[in-house]
């Protein structure tokens, strides 16, 4: 079944895959409750999302945004070789993730900025075991960064561009300044045109102090729990998994799997600032956790358990879209 489609690469994974997002496509068009909405001060995403009323349109963006992030993350499993090329579980676990944001209240931030940042993950595993890469590394950091503005909880990730060269190439010190000149950038310009024109000057740094500024703990949707603990004990087999087996069978894969832990790491304050919701913050964590179960997935060999694991987990799943229609 499930098993057999996605270890078979994109040939064989291609026709589940449109089943499920057909089925999924048609329960959005169902949702009457809204999505969890970030409270972060994201001004600019704020202002654009509200210049688009229609429900049918946003809902269309809403999927183009979703095809566009199982794009890039089919494209990393091709090219990058951070897991098998035949390894399509990484698309179906980022899919099963980012479905549960559909909506047609808003445009969605979270899927917006997974388009940036796996563009940015592209580049930055790119530059295994090449020689000019300052270019790839001046645009994922100034994508990343000017993701500020639509997306202030990306702040979070900038260490990891730094941790992520320096585990995946020798230290030269040419590609950090190009990281801080990356990172610089989008704000200078920002700062020019906001003088030029009378915005804002301090947008970033009053939006940091706004994100800092108090925190607690995320509201649960009840909804929400039984996908949560399915999602959680697939990451804890995977670590098992990991401790077993390795990290992987060749040097690109374990300091692949070595970042992807570091991005874990860095964005666990993000459960404790104000405004943050379980599903927004499982969207953030979708990226390292689709590869790094999808790994799990790939790597066991008893068929019948795969089908279990992936038929609870995305079952949990469409039960949270399910509970968000009039439908149940």
């Amino acid at each position: 079944m499930l098993a057999n489609r996605f270890n078979k690469g994109f040939r064989g994974s291609i026709t589940v895959l449109l089943v499920i997002y057909l089925l999924v496509f048609s329960l959005s068009f169902f949702i009457q409750k809204s999505t969890e909405l970030s409270f972060y001060p994201n001004i600019f995403y704020n202002y654009l999302a509200s210049q688009i009323q229609s429900p049918f349109i946003i809902l269309l963006i809403n999927h183009f945004l979703l095809i566009a992030g199982l794009s890039l993350v089919a494209l990393i499993v091709s090219n990058e070789e951070i897991t098998d090329k035949l390894n399509y579980f990484p698309v179906l676990v980022f899919f099963t993730i980012n479905i549960m944001i559909l909506n047609k209240d808003r445009i969605s931030l979270y899927l917006f900025s997974n388009i940036i940042i796996l563009y940015s993950l592209y580049q930055i595993f790119n530059t295994y075991r090449k020689d000019q890469v300052l270019s790839q590394i001046f645009n994922a950091c100034f994508f990343l960064s000017a993701a500020l503005y639509l997306n202030i909880a990306n702040i979070f990730l900038f260490p990891f561009v730094f941790i992520a060269l320096a585990i995946l190439r020798p230290f030269n010190w040419r590609e950090f300044v190009m990281v801080i000149m990356g990172f610089v950038c989008p704000i200078f310009i920002y700062e020019c045109l906001s003088y030029l024109f009378s915005f804002n000057q301090w947008y970033i740094f009053e939006n940091l102090a706004e994100l800092f500024s108090y925190f607690k703990m995320p509201i649960l949707n009840m909804d929400f729990l039984p996908f949560l603990i399915a999602t959680a004990l697939l990451f804890v087999f995977s670590i098992i998994n990991i401790m077993a087996d390795g990290l992987g069978n060749t040097v690109k894969k374990q300091k692949a799997k070595s970042c992807f832990f570091w991005y874990l790491i860095l964005i666990v304050p993000l459960f404790f600032i104000s405004g943050s919701g379980y599903v927004n913050i499982m969207l953030l964590y979708s990226i390292p956790l689709s590869f790094l179960i999808g790994d799990l997935l790939f790597s066991l060999r008893s068929g019948k358990l795969i089908n279990i694991l992936l038929l609870v987990f995305i079952l949990s799943s469409l039960y949270y879209v399910v509970k968000k229609t009039a439908l149940l």
